[in-house]
């Protein structure tokens, strides 16, 4: 479990560093700091998807809380202003639990007091209780909503236009504050509820300080709610987007710890950490609703701010779903993204602001057929993909190989080129404005390693299928791939491969992308060749939390991934650390230097550290980066899909952690020595 003492929950400069998250299946969440104290424009009691998993809304920010006892008040909540923390409510917190969402215990004189958040599973929905741990009479708790009714990327200032009187029932107040905004109601038990409208000015975000963002806003609180605290008795507070029908608290709650207890089924013998990182996968799972309001399934790249792209879905894909057992879900967003296919191309995100999918990527596409192929890895249902997916995959090729957007097509040695100026294909896509951070056009070289892992699978799954010509057409282009990376990527100075290739021009950089050449199930490389680049890798970029994006000896190489939004979008792949590649890394170590009792130590050495990072920053959750030099400070994004996939994709795959399924899938295809010698260098 992870959980914190007094000492931490009283250290204020740690405790506003970790943060909170839970989800509710459809895009929309609760976070914020341990102390409950907003330190982001996106922290919030109820941000609500209003078209899931898009359209997000910060409708509650937050509550003020107090205790009253004998007509002294006593605060349980803080929050910040220019230069002044108050209340101090954090200095009653004497600790913090995920047990298995956040629970908080408050002492206040004689008083202890549990507070707990709960997202429930399908709605706009979060419940917020309160129960006194030891009796005590004449208690009074009182509850002031702290909220705004905003775009969640926005910020909200006082205006004339907020309607903020609610329609009042008992034990029901519902609130229409803006147009466009959803109707909020409040389900309560308090004693008592005072209309007393008044304006929290200037609270302050100092998250998004430190992004060189606006980091001040104005909430309202319409007014106040007054409990009184008996012992056996639970106060309740929900916030819902749901509808003003009748809510039991009880119920929703047994349900949705009930639901969080299935997903560690079949994980019983495993560790806390695990545990954590199989619900931690569940965050990412969302309902996408259609303009024809079809439902489906996809997954969300990270919370707070991203929505579901194509690149991290299918790289993370088999960590969330496969290894968890999910299979019927993965069934559906692998389904759902043939439906978007066009051109050959799976779209690389949704935007929030339209929901239309975006196609400027190179490798979604291929990510997709890697992802189809441990789908069948796991499960042997070949008819569905035969049925759903093969027009599609076999599309995917011939577009590849024919020419689609940005010049994405097959060169005469059957290397994919790809790119035009000003766009960014790859995964290293950092722009701003006209400035290109790190260009990739020509031919990068996990472009080439998918692209021969796509030609190899093709091959695999067609002989499967009974397409015997198609497969033979498939392994003669994969064999003269094999050659062209090997005779043109490699850096017989450096030990190493090429990171792009654009006619004449080799770009040396020693960058994380060549590891994909020995990761992938079908290896690039010749044994000696792969040997060599885990060396590099392992020399130049492996640190505790991940792989540097940027070898430090490089003049380019930035070690803080801080400031404004240009001097963060210039670190973003200059040497900031990924956790994601920690997975590519181990994996590839394995294959080159064998599954040991050494080497499995080795592994799981290299993730100790890493691990050890859900109970900072994101908790019970990865990080997206960190800085690339010491103390390799948690950045970005709190919580990152394709990083708690990876740790957990290698944690069964490599690491041999039991999995919640009868059937264990066959190991990836043994390394061979290469499907032909390459031409000398």
């Amino acid at each position: 479990m992870i959980a914190f003492d007094k000492e931490t929950c009283g250290d204020f400069d740690t405790a506003i560093t970790k943060e909170w998250l839970e989800t509710n299946g459809l895009g929309g969440f609760a976070s914020s700091s341990l102390l409950n104290c907003n330190t982001r424009r996106y922290h919030g009691l109820l941000v609500a998807a209003t078209r899931p998993p898009l359209g997000r809304q910060v409708l509650v920010n937050g509550l003020e809380e107090w205790i009253d006892y004998e007509g002294n008040r006593t605060p349980l909540s803080c929050h910040q202003y220019p230069n002044l923390i108050f209340p101090r409510g954090d200095q009653n917190l004497t600790g913090f639990r995920l047990d298995p969402w956040p629970i908080w215990t408050y002492r206040v004189g004689p008083l202890i007091l549990e507070k707990s958040v709960t997202m429930i599973h399908g709605q706009n929905t979060v419940i917020v209780s309160y129960r006194m741990l030891k009796e005590i009479q004449g208690i009074h708790l009182i509850v002031r909503p702290l909220m705004t009714g905003r775009d969640f990327h926005a910020l909200h200032k006082e205006n004339p236009a907020l309607h903020a009187v609610p329609q009042e029932q008992a034990g029901l107040l519902t609130f229409e504050p803006y147009d466009g905004v959803p109707t909020i109601a409040l389900h309560h038990n308090a004693q008592t509820y005072t209309q007393n409208l008044e304006w929290f000015r200037n609270l302050q975000y100092w998250r998004e300080k430190e992004r060189g963002l606006d980091f001040q806003e104005d909430a309202w609180a319409p007014g106040e709610l007054r409990y009184a605290l008996a012992d056996g008795q639970t106060a309740i507070c929900i916030a819902t987007t749901e509808g003003a029908g009748y809510i039991d608290a009880d119920y929703l709650l047994t349900q949705e710890r009930q639901r969080r207890r299935s997903l560690l089924l079949g994980w019983e013998a495993t560790d806390d950490v695990t545990h954590h990182l199989v619900l931690a996968a569940d965050q990412f799972l969302v309902q996408r609703v259609t303009e024809q309001g079809e439902k489906g399934k996809t997954l969300i790249a990270g919370y707070p701010w991203f929505e579901d792209w194509g690149r991290d879905t299918f790289i993370s894909l088999p960590g969330l779903l496969l290894v968890t057992g999910r299979f019927a879900e993965a069934r559906q967003i692998l389904s759902a993204y043939a439906h978007y296919v066009d051109h050959g191309m799976i779209p690389n995100r949704f935007p929030d602001a339209t929901g239309y999918p975006e196609y400027n990527t190179v490798d979604a596409s291929l990510w997709f057929i890697v992802a189809v192929f441990h789908y069948l890895r796991y499960t042997k249902d070949f008819a569905f993909v035969k049925e759903t997916l093969w027009n599609t995959l076999q599309d995917i090729i011939a577009q590849y190989q024919n020419g689609t957007r940005y010049q994405i097509h097959m060169d005469l040695d059957g290397l994919i080129y790809a790119g035009q100026a000003g766009v960014q294909l790859t995964w290293m896509d950092a722009k701003v404005g006209d400035w290109v951070v790190t260009p990739r056009t020509g031919k990068p070289i996990e472009i080439q390693a998918l692209w021969y892992n796509a030609l190899r699978m093709m091959d695999q799954i067609s002989q499967t299928l009974g397409e015997k010509e198609a497969a033979r057409g498939w392994m003669g282009l994969a064999e003269k791939v094999w050659g062209s990376i090997n005779r043109q990527f490699w850096n017989e100075d450096a030990g190493c491969l090429y990171d792009v290739i654009n006619g004449d021009q080799k770009d040396a950089s020693v960058r994380p992308n060549q590891i994909f050449a020995v990761s992938l199930p079908f290896e690039c490389l010749t044994p000696d060749r792969a040997e060599k680049v885990i060396a590099i890798v392992e020399e130049r970029l492996l640190t505790p939390f991940g792989l540097r994006t940027l070898d430090p000896k490089d003049s380019r190489y930035i070690a803080h991934y801080q400031g404004d939004v240009r001097a963060r979008d210039g670190a973003y792949h200059q040497g900031t650390v990924w956790p994601w590649l920690m997975g590519p890394f181990l994996t590839a170590y394995q294959k080159v230097h064998g599954k040991t009792p050494k080497i499995q130590s080795q592994l799981r050495a290299h993730l100790a550290l890493l691990l050890t990072h859900l109970w900072e920053a994101g908790l019970g959750t990865i990080s997206e980066i960190f800085d690339g030099d010491m103390p390799h400070e948690p950045r970005g994004c709190i919580a990152q899909a394709w990083s708690v996939a990876e740790v957990l994709r290698v944690m069964r795959e490599e690491l041999g952690t039991s999995m919640p399924t009868a059937a264990t899938p066959p190991a990836a295809p043994a390394r061979k020595t290469a499907p032909s010698t390459p031409a000398k260098t």
